[in-house]
């Protein structure tokens, strides 16, 4: 059952960041609160926390820095709650790597970061331009949630596969 809630809630709130590039509260906050509720239930409350403490720190990181919105950082604190910190941490690590090899190969991301390289260069004057981008002009912004999907769906399938090998 896990996993389908979570892959219905992670599909929806990959849709809704790849439109529109934001995942709202009324998505995220219910999330957490039932997958809180249902590890209550199952007396598997301890490791939920943890999770979503884990996502927490994980994110917080990336969220200073304009990488990933708090959206992205909540809907991480829903797997969480939903998962363990073990599943969280997988999780983060593969949807980087994701994150990564789509960075690679999308080359306006390649001409955004050196353009925020060369104001670096520039001097200290441009600070604020440098790590307080708007959200068009920064190279490191991703609709986090796709890749967090995919990464879910890759860990779901090699879970299946070692069960059944």
């Amino acid at each position: 059952m896990t996993n389908v809630v979570l892959l219905g809630v992670l599909g929806a709130a990959a849709w809704m960041d790849w439109r529109k590039r934001k995942i709202p509260n009324t998505l995220v906050f219910p999330a957490i609160a039932v997958g809180l509720w249902y590890q209550w239930e199952g007396e598997l409350l301890d490791g939920a926390l943890l999770g979503v403490a884990g996502a927490f720190l994980l994110t917080v990181g990336p969220v200073i820095l304009k990488g990933m919105g708090m959206g992205d950082q909540k809907l991480l604190m829903a797997v969480g709650a939903w998962t363990s910190w073990s599943v969280v941490y997988s999780l983060f690590l593969h949807s980087i790597v994701l994150c990564l090899i789509v960075m690679v190969f999308y080359p306006q991301n390649w001409a955004r970061l050196r353009t925020n390289l060369q104001i670096i260069a520039a001097g200290w004057s441009a600070h604020r331009q440098v790590w307080l981008p708007g959200r068009e002009k920064t190279a490191l912004s991703f609709p986090y949630a796709v890749y967090l999907l995919g990464a879910f769906v890759f860990q779901s399938v090699g879970d299946v596969i070692g069960a059944s090998g």
